[in-house]
């Protein structure tokens, strides 16, 4: 893929859309927004900014961008405060964008105020009430939803477990997916669930570890992501902590996985969001990604959350190259239109609103796990379509 992007393209899910020769795009630029977590301590997520660029890039350079106009970028910086995050969505406001792509907002604040002003919030990573209950909000990813719930029915049908502690950072979106989470298992006859809350600012997870090897689980789902990630894989060792362990999908960054080591890790269960070769090939849209990553990014590793954001722009640039004019009306409605819509690296979306109960702008939930072995990630089954699951 790496000698002629093009062609794999045209192998990808966007084929249809892949001019017969690269195409430049030169016109008047389209603005997007993009708000995003970077430079903080208590989390930051620049390649979820570079992933989106570098596929901006990708339609810009081969595509043509929309109708000959290249798309760009602006990311607005929450730095993990709801003040922040407010501020990035009255700026684009002011800027008048069609559109503002999602990354990491913990908060989600600004979300209501792109919606008063009828302007959409496609994809990213969902963390906040607000990026799963607006109805002008689009989004491809199940979140930490979607994992919760795929590692609690994994657990009760496919390990068996009768015990099983689940630890999640005290934040009231995180809590709802634990409890749901609960749901699931108490559904599938799993009567002793843990759920063991801790400070959303917490970097030792030793306390919480310690309750949970208290509870003597078979599994312990432990909902903590960037530096809670290298805190888990430690400190589940130093309690003695012996259960089949599951982590959201951030924590299998080979930057995170070579930190921790091979014997902490192997193991270990993750959500992802797209299918994994376990021959080693990867799929179209896969090749794609990496290939563009490597020579349009600014150095990010492909492999990780910058998944997300790239196939979120990735569709939307689907929805805009399809309108006769790019406004937040337009693709508003072409988003609310989508029925098993081939979504980039990722399972086919529904914006109907219906796809996980309660949480309205889940487009596709649906998650695939993989584990631990030997060094490399091995699928587990094919797509959880955590919608359908008793409890969720």
């Amino acid at each position: 893929c790496a000698t002629d992007l093009l062609e794999c393209a045209r192998a990808s899910s966007i084929a249809d859309l892949v001019p017969d020769e690269a195409t430049e795009a030169t016109g008047e630029p389209i603005v997007l927004g993009m708000i995003n977590q970077e430079n903080t301590p208590l989390g930051s997520y620049p390649e979820l900014s570079s992933a989106a660029k570098a596929g901006a890039e990708l339609v810009n350079t081969y595509f043509g961008g929309v109708d000959g106009r290249p798309i760009e970028i602006e990311v607005c910086n929450t730095e993990f405060s709801p003040e922040g995050s407010t501020a990035c969505a009255q700026g684009f406001v002011e800027d008048g964008v069609p559109a503002v792509l999602g990354g990491i907002d913990v908060f989600g604040n600004g979300i209501a105020t792109l919606a008063d002003n009828g302007i959409p919030y496609v994809g990213g990573i969902p963390v906040s009430a607000s990026s799963v209950a607006t109805d002008t909000s689009f989004q491809f990813s199940g979140g930490i939803w979607g994992a919760t719930i795929a590692f609690a029915q994994h657990a009760a049908d496919e390990l068996g477990a009768e015990r099983v502690a689940i630890a999640h950072p005290e934040f009231d979106p995180i809590t709802d997916a634990a409890q749901r989470g609960q749901r699931v298992l108490e559904e599938a006859g799993v009567t002793d669930v843990q759920l063991i809350p801790y400070p959303i600012t917490a970097t030792d997870l030793t306390s919480p570890l310690q309750a949970a090897a208290a509870a003597d689980p078979d599994a312990l789902i432990m909902l903590a992501a960037d530096t809670g990630c290298e805190g888990t894989f430690a400190g589940v060792d130093q309690v003695g902590l012996d259960a089949q362990l599951y982590l959201v999908g951030a924590c299998a960054t080979p930057a995170i996985i070579e930190a921790a080591g091979p014997e902490a890790t192997e193991g270990t269960i993750f959500n992802v969001e797209g299918e994994v070769d376990t021959a080693g090939a990867a799929d179209p849209d896969t090749a794609l990604y990496v290939a563009a990553a490597d020579e349009l990014g600014d150095g990010f590793d492909p492999i990780g959350a910058g998944t997300v954001t790239f196939r979120s722009f990735m569709n939307l640039w689907s929805v805009l190259v399809g309108l006769d004019e790019v406004t937040p009306e337009a693709i508003v409605e072409a988003f609310r239109a989508k029925v098993d819509a081939p979504s980039f690296m990722g399972h086919p979306y529904t914006c109907d609103g219906e796809q996980l109960d309660g949480l309205p702008a889940i487009c596709s939930p649906q998650q695939v796990l993989v584990r631990m072995t030997g060094g490399a990630l091995e699928q587990i089954g094919g797509w959880v379509d955590v919608g359908s699951i008793p409890g969720a």
